[in-house]
């Protein structure tokens, strides 16, 4: 879509940021990007039911963070509890 389009362009983290990703699991990918000042998580669920993932899988990564915000809707997904994705969906989390 133009917004995630227009978002990715301004966001260096995405293009030079380094790189981590974890084993997929029931059918989810996770991965970030991230530098000094930014981190971006993007969970990817291709299988064909909603999926619940623990934060704390991630918190290498995640660390003092409490929250990510999701690109697309703006909502707010917090690390406290498990995360649930719906099925065949994709998020992209700008940590906070």
């Amino acid at each position: 879509s133009k917004k995630i389009w227009n978002w990715r362009k301004g966001k260096s983290v995405i293009h030079t940021g380094s790189f981590t990703q974890f084993l997929p699991q029931n059918n989810v990918y996770v991965y970030f990007r991230y530098n000094e000042s930014e981190t971006v998580m993007v969970i990817l669920n291709n299988a064909r039911q909603e999926q619940t993932l623990d934060p704390k899988r991630f918190s290498e990564l995640i660390k003092n963070k409490n929250y990510g915000v999701e690109v697309m809707s703006g909502s707010k997904i917090d690390f406290d509890k498990e995360i649930k994705i719906s099925a065949k969906t994709a998020y992209i989390l700008e940590l906070e």
